[in-house]
């Protein structure tokens, strides 16, 4: 009789601990699901904001001491600001499009994407007043960790999307090496033209962007499906 009794609240330990297992495992589920959601919405914000505040830094001709012609140079460096932003927005979103869930490695990327890419506003307005080699140099650092950022986050999409399909890890590992390697030197190129000209490396951030908004960078989505 002890013994019966005994079993019988194992079993019952057993089936609660194993409900508390399922339970936990949905959760979890729940929890990396809603997280991409709460991600792709905070991007969406943050972004908006950061270009809402680059046109009001835009000085008004209007405004004592600027020029119709200081006016224009700022709404020049505006939108290639304004480009450059929107285009990381468009790369961001079809990377992350391919995903149901993120990990928190990948939310700690995307903070740190969002980082370097909030001082742009700052660094803009720096330029609109001063378009000094300091001024476009400190851009293009801000530009170049975000531009590593996203091919962090990149990559991380790359690894989750394909992790079952074989041979992957090397489609993967090659695709990245070559993207970070010319990363790096358009980068190591634009921050050293900062220096000895500044204003016409302005046109080449410009010129990039819309390189890179017509040419995006291939994702998971552009894979032919065989």
């Amino acid at each position: 009789m002890i013994n019966l009794i005994k079993e019988e609240q194992e079993k019952k330990r057993l089936a609660s601990r194993q409900t508390v297992q399922q339970r936990l495992a949905r959760l979890q589920q729940k929890e990396a699901v809603e997280f991409k959601e709460h991600l792709d919405n905070l991007n969406d914000g943050v972004i908006a904001i950061i270009l809402t505040v680059m046109v009001l830094e835009v000085p008004l001709p209007s405004q004592a001491g600027v020029s119709y012609r200081n006016f224009m140079g700022s709404m020049f460096i505006f939108l290639v600001s304004f480009f450059v932003v929107a285009n990381f927005w468009y790369d961001l979103n079809r990377m992350l499009l391919v995903l149901n869930r993120v990990s928190k490695k990948m939310i700690v990327n995307d903070f740190i994407f969002l980082a370097a890419l909030s001082v742009i506003p700052m660094l803009t307005k720096w330029m609109m007043l001063e378009p000094s080699s300091l001024a476009v140099f400190d851009y293009g650092i801000a530009y170049f960790i975000a531009n590593l950022m996203k091919l962090i986050i990149s990559a991380n999409a790359w690894e989750e999307f394909f992790n079952e399909v074989e041979g992957s890890p090397h489609m993967f590992s090659m695709r990245l090496g070559r993207r970070l390697l010319i990363v790096l030197i358009i980068n190591a190129v634009l921050i050293f033209l900062a220096y000895v000209m500044p204003r016409w490396d302005l046109l080449a951030y410009l010129l990039l962007t819309i390189y890179n908004f017509f040419y995006p960078e291939k994702t998971a989505i552009d894979q032919q499906v065989k």
